[in-house]
């Protein structure tokens, strides 16, 4: 037996996506400050490459790290210490896992 949510369009099409299914394809381990890096991974048609960062510590720090996914190839670098939009992040000791998303 399955349990769960769904909602779906009036066409009868689900529109719930609050679980989006992800592969992890790999992790990019930082330390607490470092602003560069670069990896590279296959993307497969339909996917996009994308990442969310997992701090393993904390600590204070004005330093701030731009991290950009450009197809299959993900690179960090400095960012502005008044910068805090998408793609940045705080330069903490961290994991950075990357997936592959259906678009």
């Amino acid at each position: 037996m399955a349990w769960g949510f769904q909602t779906w369009d009036a066409s009868g099409k689900p529109n719930n996506y609050g679980l989006v299914p992800v592969t992890v394809v790999g992790r990019l381990s930082v330390t607490f400050e470092q602003v560069s890096g670069s990896a590279s991974y296959t993307v497969p048609a339909g996917y996009v490459l994308d990442y969310i960062q997992a701090p393993v510590s904390f600590g204070y720090t004005q330093v701030r790290r731009s991290i950009t996914i450009n197809g299959g190839t993900i690179t960090v670098g400095q960012a502005a210490q008044s910068s805090f939009g998408a793609g940045t992040e705080s330069a903490q000791a961290a994991i950075i896992v990357l997936y592959l998303r259906k678009v």
